[in-house]
């Protein structure tokens, strides 16, 4: 989200990261990745659980898990230490005032995240309609 955090702010939004570690763990996670968004921390899962997201090892080690790691590793993307649940999947949500859910994507495996692209639309979709 890093290469789109000035194009979501520019439509009026802001990134917010929740992690599962605990927030010392965060702080590290925040300098380490140089993070300029808020980035909170829930090492109890329950935004996680409340939100419907994925949890499991089948979840984290399967093929497409390598497939993904690899594309990144394309990329430039290195793993670094695990930080809080390592089993624990993420998503990303685009949340209007009123808690109005217009965009939801729920990771099926580790690495599994929407095209920017989808997130912007959403974006834009909610100002305009």
């Amino acid at each position: 989200m890093r290469g789109v955090t000035d194009e979501v702010r520019r439509r009026g939004a802001e990134i917010l990261v929740v992690g599962s570690g605990r927030p010392d763990q965060a702080a590290r996670f925040r300098e380490e990745q140089n993070i300029g968004f808020p980035l909170l921390v829930d090492p109890q899962l329950e935004a996680y659980r409340a939100a419907g997201l994925r949890r499991g090892v089948r979840r984290i080690a399967n093929l497409r898990t390598l497939a993904h790691s690899f594309r990144a590793m394309r990329k430039g993307f290195r793993q670094k230490r695990t930080q809080g649940d390592p089993w624990q999947l993420g998503g990303t949500f685009v949340i209007a005032p009123g808690a109005r859910v217009l965009f939801r994507h729920v990771s099926r495996e580790a690495g599994d995240h929407p095209d920017t692209r989808e997130i912007l639309d959403a974006l834009d979709r909610a100002a305009h309609g």
